[in-house]
């Protein structure tokens, strides 16, 4: 790893934008599907989220950024390809359309403020009282 490594950013703004689309779709499509089987989706879920970066002080910022918002952090997790993963999950949230989708873009752009990608989410299957 030479000292251009550090700074060049983990995330270019071109594969921001790409990504950010597609996860967009993604989220239109995985809400889709979720509406076939569940007639309840006014009820509140809390959401895994998945980020990955290539420096544990990346990481770090996410993670202080993501508690300022209430959401738990399971870790911050180091891999063999010299890039740091971040999981947690949030608050009981609705997973109504436009408010699923804009927690979306809003995890995408906070992981481009801090130069992580938004790698994706899941939903807990356990309803919130």
């Amino acid at each position: 790893m030479s000292i251009f490594d550090f700074l060049k950013p983990f995330i270019s703004e071109r594969f921001f934008e790409r990504h950010k689309a597609g996860q967009k779709e993604g989220a239109g499509l995985f809400l889709r599907l979720l509406g076939q089987y569940e007639s309840q989706l006014d009820e509140f879920r809390q959401v895994e989220f998945f980020f990955y970066t290539k420096s544990l002080g990346n990481a770090t910022s996410l993670r202080d950024d993501l508690l300022k918002l209430g959401y738990e952090i399971y870790g911050i997790e180091g891999s063999v390809k010299k890039r740091f993963s971040l999981m947690g999950v949030t608050c009981p949230m609705s997973l109504k359309d436009e408010d699923f989708r804009k927690w979306v873009e809003k995890m995408n752009e906070l992981g481009f403020i801090n130069d992580c990608l938004f790698d994706g989410w899941g939903v807990l299957t356990r309803r919130q009282a």
